[in-house]
């Protein structure tokens, strides 16, 4: 038994050295409508402006599997426009929160810029850079998420 309470403790720790951590979260955007209709919005996003999509030339930095990442379901949005960056974006909630079809959040989790060459979360930008971040988000992602859904999504954070 005492082994068995050694070897649990042992894989907690070693667990906890080798994970990235938490992610962080920008604003969460709140839409009055399904995440099953979400998800075909992203899907109509992607095919009428495929340059949303990552380019080849970053796709090694789709590495959110290898990070331990991969429980979360996610999508990356890449702006070519300066400041050239990535945004990975998550749903937030769990299995119960998905069965509620009178909403669902999204946030952005972190961001890969060309400066960097790296992911970095919301408190690794200032408040000047991650207000722009948002700012391009929503003019550029939300905004067409709203169309598609016809809804009218809410910040949670203003």
């Amino acid at each position: 038994m005492k082994l068995e309470i050694k070897l649990c403790l042992l894989f907690i720790l070693l667990t906890c050295i080798t994970c990235d951590g938490t992610l962080g979260g920008f604003s969460t955007i709140r839409f009055p409508t399904s995440k099953a209709k979400i998800k075909i919005a992203i899907d109509s996003l992607y095919s009428k402006y495929p340059e949303y999509k990552i380019p080849s030339k970053w796709d090694d930095n789709d590495n959110w599997s290898k990070r331990g990442y991969d429980f979360l379901e996610s999508h990356i949005f890449y702006f070519k426009d300066t400041p050239e960056e990535m945004y990975y974006i998550s749903f937030i909630g769990d299995e119960e929160t998905f069965k509620d079809t009178t909403h669902i959040d999204i946030a952005i989790r972190s961001v890969f810029t060309n400066r960097n060459q790296k992911w970095l979360k919301q408190e690794e930008f200032g408040k000047d850079e991650e207000n722009r971040i948002q700012t391009r988000f929503k003019n550029e992602i939300v905004s067409k998420l709203e169309k598609y859904t016809n809804t009218k999504s809410k910040d949670l954070e203003n």
